[in-house]
C-alpha cells in the first residue's frame, strides 16, 4: 500500500532589509500561511504577487509547484519543480527531486518517478521517504509492465480470434457464393431443358398436324388405285362369266348319240 506522500513547503528565512526583499518575503510568507490552511487559491494569489518581483526564484517555483500538486495540476507542478532545481541549495534541490518523483508517480509515469527518487537519494541518502517511494515506483513499474504485457497478449489473442472469425466468414461467404452460382446454373439449365421440351412438344404437335393433314390425301390416292384394281378384277370376272355361259350353251344343244 502506498504511503502518504508529503510535500515539503519551503519557508524562507528573513531577507535583508530592503523594499524589494521585504515585499517578496511578505508575499511568500502570506502564501505559505494560506497553503498551510489549505486555501490553495489564496496561496497562489500571494505567490503570484511575489513572482512579479522574483519570477525565477527557486524557492518560489518550489512553492508554486507544491500548490499546483495539491490542486491536481501535475503538468504545472512538474514544470515548476524542474525550475526549482536551478539552485545551489542542495537541501532545496533534494526536496524538489523528491516531490518531482511524487508528481511523476501520481501521473503514472513510474520510470521518471524512479529517476527523480534516485537523484533525491544521491543528494540525501538518508531520505527514508525517498527510499520507500522508490521501491513502490519500481514495484508499480514492474506490475504495470506485466499488465501491459498481458494486455498485449490479450489483444494479440483477440486479434488472432478476430482474424480466424474473419477467415471463417470469408470461407462461408465463398461457399454461399458457390452454392448460389450452382443454383443459378441449375436453374438456367432447367429453364433451357423446359424451353427445349416445350419447343419439342410444339414441333411434335406441328408434325402430327401435318401428318393428319396428309393422311386424307394418301387415303384418297389409295382408294383410286384400289378402285382401278377392283374394276379390272370385275372386268376379268365378267369375261370369265361370258365364256362360261357360252360353254354351257354349246353343251345343251348337243343331240348326238352316246356310245
Amino acid at each position: 500500500m502506498i504511503r502518504i506522500i508529503y510535500l515539503f513547503l519551503l519557508i524562507l528565512m528573513a531577507s535583508p532589509v530592503s523594499v524589494l526583499g521585504d515585499s517578496f518575503s511578505s508575499e511568500l510568507r502570506k502564501g505559505n500561511d494560506a497553503y498551510s490552511a489549505g486555501d490553495y487559491v489564496k496561496a497562489l494569489e500571494h505567490y503570484h504577487a511575489a513572482e512579479t518581483e522574483k519570477p525565477e526564484a527557486p524557492e518560489l517555483r518550489y512553492n508554486l509547484a507544491g500548490t499546483a500538486f495539491r490542486q491536481g495540476k501535475f503538468e504545472s507542478a512538474i514544470e515548476d519543480y524542474n525550475k526549482a532545481l536551478n539552485t545551489d541549495n542542495i537541501e532545496l534541490e533534494a526536496k524538489a527531486q523528491y516531490n518531482l518523483g511524487n508528481t511523476y508517480y501520481r501521473s503514472g509515469d513510474y520510470q521518471k518517478a524512479i529517476q527523480s527518487y534516485e537523484k533525491a537519494l544521491e543528494l540525501n541518502p538518508e531520505d527514508v521517504d525517498a527510499k520507500f517511494n522508490l521501491e513502490m515506483a519500481r514495484k508499480m513499474l514492474k506490475e504495470n509492465s506485466k499488465s501491459e504485457e498481458n494486455k498485449q497478449n490479450q489483444q494479440q489473442k483477440q486479434d488472432q480470434q478476430q482474424q480466424k472469425q474473419d477467415q471463417q466468414q470469408q470461407n462461408d461467404n465463398q461457399q454461399q457464393d458457390q452454392q448460389d452460382q450452382k443454383q443459378k446454373q441449375d436453374e438456367n439449365e432447367q429453364g433451357e431443358q423446359d424451353k427445349n421440351k416445350q419447343q419439342g412438344g410444339e414441333d411434335q404437335k406441328k408434325d402430327d398436324k401435318e401428318q393428319k393433314q396428309q393422311q386424307p390425301q394418301k387415303a384418297k390416292q389409295m382408294s383410286k388405285e384400289d378402285a382401278e384394281r377392283i374394276l379390272n378384277s370385275l372386268k376379268d370376272d365378267e369375261h370369265d362369266i361370258q365364256k362360261k355361259i357360252k360353254r354351257q350353251s354349246v353343251v345343251g344343244n348337243y343331240r348326238g348319240k352316246d356310245w
